[in-house]
């Protein structure tokens, strides 16, 4: 089974304000050599690391669990997985290191419900906490997070 990332409103506003934001500083700049070339490296690093962690679908196949990313896909055996439940990460937790909304949320998060993970998900709403055997926690989200699970359910048997 495969199921798309939905992202949130925010997320999505976030992501489109950010990249118009970057592309007005660095036409701005155009004819500044020295700001041009740092803005055009910032800007190159943040669209880098938002690709390499933005979430675009989750697939549950024969074998293991496929986080889909944008450069690079992330995947977790079945038999390295616990379990896996619904959840909602709080608008309270603590975002350690990683992104509040552009390309997503995706990073180091700190909740006081689920505890430490790192996120690759689009929407609060439709989010899977996946707890490994070795006690890390990830939390993605798809648009059928429900027949997700069910899916990996009965592979995890």
């Amino acid at each position: 089974m495969k199921s798309k990332v939905k992202f949130s409103k925010l997320s999505t506003i976030l992501t489109i304000v950010s990249l118009a934001v970057l592309a007005v500083v660095i036409y701005s700049s155009y004819g500044r050599d020295d700001k041009f070339i740092v803005l055009v490296v910032i800007t190159v690093g943040l669209l880098l690391a938002g690709m390499f962690y933005c979430p675009v679908s989750v697939e549950a196949t024969s074998d293991r669990l496929i986080i889909h990313r944008m450069l690079k896909p992330k995947s977790f055996t079945y038999g390295s997985i616990s379990s896996v439940d619904r959840c909602y990460p709080s608008g309270g937790g603590i975002r350690m290191c990683g992104s509040g909304g552009f390309m997503g949320y995706w990073g180091w998060f700190s909740d006081i419900i689920i505890g430490t993970y790192f996120g690759y998900y689009g929407d609060h709403d439709n989010c899977i906490l996946i707890r490994l055997k070795n006690g890390r926690q990830y939390v993605t989200s798809c648009v059928d997070p429900d027949e997700m699970i069910e899916s990996i359910n009965a592979n995890l048997k």
